[in-house]
């Protein structure tokens, strides 16, 4: 078996914070915290994004992992949290397009990550 260089396998291990076993972990962790709330708007997330998913061609690193940037950053109101979680989110992105994924796909990841963060938000306003 071909050893892969170090690049690849960092790049890889950044792509799995996206990743659907990272997302559940993450929303099993929201569960406990006893607000259902705000556990609703992250599963409502999660839902909008899976059932976009079917019908859109796209990258499902690029928006789980926004969406889970987006629920952590709120969740924990910290500038330093935000940015630290935004850089390994942006490096994330670059390591699908360092691995040459297509960029549509992940364009398309994001949008649809956007969207099911946005509208979960209408759950509380409800």
């Amino acid at each position: 078996m071909k050893e892969d260089g170090w690049l690849k396998v960092l790049a890889r291990d950044l792509i799995a914070l996206g990743g659907l076993p990272f997302f559940v972990l993450v929303l099993v962790r929201v569960w406990m915290l006893d607000n259902m709330a705000y556990f609703l708007q992250f599963a409502i997330a999660g839902v909008i994004f899976g059932l976009l998913f079917l019908f859109v061609k796209q990258d499902v690193y690029a928006g789980l992992g926004l969406i889970v940037l987006v629920f952590t950053s709120l969740y924990y109101g910290d500038f330093l949290y935000s940015v630290f979680g935004s850089v390994a989110y942006c490096l994330l992105l670059v390591s699908l397009f360092y691995l040459e994924r297509d960029w549509k796909r992940v364009i398309f990841g994001v949008l649809i990550g956007a969207v099911g963060s946005g509208v979960s938000f209408i759950y509380p306003i409800l």
